[in-house]
């Protein structure tokens, strides 16, 4: 907390952020003094606000204009003015109702209904990054038999999440004998961080075992394929960008056209997300800390999703750096927590 800001500095500044949330226009000081009750006089809490100007948690669009938060601001109303506030009774309903009532194991279908579920409640951008393969636990590997030559692997891991990749496979003649390879790699595999599937199938191939069976020379071979190369990417979903063309920050074309690009590369998008999972809880990036310079006008409140108190992934809402923090912030976190527990229960 700066030392400097008096608790009617406070006051004065947590009335400034919540009035212009509100309205988007900047906020005089006789209105503010009059509406919230500030004990002094409209004299005083201009100068108090030109005070706040000089120290950079506010600004004034022109002379005669009232004032509004800057970046700074926010980042102070939020750090030590603002605690986040639960969800309506009726939003906790429908967010328990909705996400229960979906099937864990579809991943991709859970956490699509998550970002829309945010989005709706918000009327800002849902964002859900879902849990990066390479980093979850083994759970189980089919082979599906394609053709003569050619397999289909899919591999599957503790966090739900499926890898399907086909691969070549010559000496492979029938779907029982791919069975049997995939019965063997799942008791050898099971419960691996897919980081270490490949050194364990390297070791095994090397085993006098691997080198004298024929069935297990060749299911080490394809469990090596199916986990080799480049890990697969995580998804992001992301839920009604278009919300934010209701916000008067974003009524240019081109700063629309700017935003739109940014969640198009869902790469960096990730980068973004991947770095906020490492927050134990809550998390939010205020527009010039943004590091993606297309996201610079506004929020991304996050907090992660964990299973079995392992963190997967991360929730978010994406919206101008003027929201509604105190319920965004609860809204995040309750779905995060939510989310969690769906996926515990499965």
């Amino acid at each position: 907390m700066d030392p400097s800001l008096s608790e009617r500095d406070r006051r004065i500044l947590g009335a400034v952020v919540e009035e212009f949330v509100q309205t988007a226009e900047p906020v005089g000081s006789r209105y503010l003094a009059r509406k919230h009750s500030l004990g002094v006089s409209p004299a005083t809490v201009r100068n108090a606000m030109s005070d706040l100007e000089e120290l950079g948690y506010l600004t004034q669009p022109h002379t005669s204009a009232g004032r509004k938060p800057t970046d700074r601001g926010y980042r102070y109303y939020v750090d030590c003015l603002m605690s986040p506030e639960l969800p309506s009774p009726g939003e906790r309903r429908r967010l328990r109702r909705t996400l229960g009532s979906a099937e864990a194991a579809d991943l991709e279908a859970l956490l699509g209904s998550t970002s829309r579920l945010l989005s709706s409640a918000a009327r800002q951008v849902g964002v859900v990054a879902a849990p990066r393969f390479e980093a979850s636990v083994f759970r189980h590997i089919d082979f599906v038999f394609l053709r003569e030559g050619r397999v289909l692997v899919v591999l599957v891991s503790q966090s739900g999440v499926v890898h399907h990749r086909p691969v070549t496979a010559p000496e492979i003649g029938s779907q029982a004998e791919l069975d049997r390879m995939a019965n063997y790699l799942n008791g050898l595999l099971e419960g691996l961080p897919l980081l270490e599937v490949k050194e364990r199938i390297v070791a095994e191939m090397a085993s006098e075992v691997a080198l004298y069976d024929s069935l297990l020379r060749r299911a080490l071979e394809l469990g090596s394929q199916a986990v080799g190369g480049e890990g697969a990417e995580a998804d992001v979903y992301l839920s009604d960008p278009a919300s934010l063309f209701d916000q008067p920050e974003f009524s240019s074309a081109a700063r629309m056209k700017a935003i739109f690009e940014a969640f198009e590369k869902k790469g960096r998008l990730l980068g973004l997300l991947d770095r906020a999972s490492e927050a134990a809880g809550l998390h939010l990036l205020i527009g010039e800390e943004n590091p993606l310079a297309d996201l610079r006008e506004c929020t991304l409140v996050t907090a992660p999703y964990r299973r079995q108190g392992r963190v997967l992934g991360t929730v978010g809402i994406i919206g101008p750096t003027r929201m509604d923090y105190p319920r965004v912030a609860g809204l995040v976190e309750y779905t995060a927590r939510v989310l969690g527990e769906v996926l515990d229960s499965q």
